[in-house]
């Protein structure tokens, strides 16, 4: 077992090294001027009649994406407000359970604070996950309004802070069950 446990520790530090790397290229492209995209809500930024050649069957969608050339640095702020959040939070996700992992890889499970750690990162991602959906949504709005359509027109999905939720609620599951586990091991412990 813990051979598997050092593969996925293996592969965590990999995911937390690539979510670094990723922050780092998209800051320096953003900061350096590159174009960026800027998701809109088409509703009543783009009307459907206004496209013209689509052919029979074929319509507008309810999102669409406006390519800046040439962002201010006002622009390239909100971008960076809008992207990051998320990826610092993943980042300390990973990390999270690289610890996570290693403790139960060199411990065993129900004698060591994994239920804790557990506990620890499903809370954070009940609560980090949508407050950096909030923040980014926010950013994205503030961008949106840049594009010049006179008004704020930025996508909003509501499944992601849903999905924060769902995996948060996972972990604290898991660690539930881990906490009982150790209960168990230490009444165990006593009758032994």
């Amino acid at each position: 077992m813990a051979h598997w446990l050092n593969e996925l520790r293996g592969m965590l530090g990999l995911g937390m090294v690539a979510a670094g790397v990723g922050a780092v290229a998209s800051s320096v492209a953003t900061l350096s001027g590159q174009p960026i995209e800027v998701p809109i809500a088409v509703g009543e930024a783009v009307r459907p009649e206004t496209l013209t050649g689509v052919p029979p069957g074929v319509r507008l969608g309810s999102s669409l994406d406006m390519v800046v050339e040439e962002p201010s640095v006002t622009q390239r702020a909100l971008e960076l407000a809008a992207t990051l959040p998320r990826i610092a939070l993943i980042t300390v996700v990973l990390a999270l359970l690289w610890r996570a992992v290693r403790q139960a890889s060199h411990d065993d499970p129900f004698r060591s604070a994994l239920a804790m750690r557990l506990r620890t990162l499903g809370i954070l991602l009940i609560t980090g996950g949508p407050a950096v959906w909030v923040a980014e949504s926010v950013a994205r709005y503030a961008l949106s309004s840049t594009v010049g359509f006179g008004g704020t027109y930025a996508v909003v999905d509501f499944l992601v802070p849903l999905a924060w939720l769902f995996f948060g609620i996972a972990v604290l599951a898991v660690g539930e069950i881990v906490r009982r586990g150790q209960a168990m091991r230490a009444d165990l412990d006593g009758v032994v």
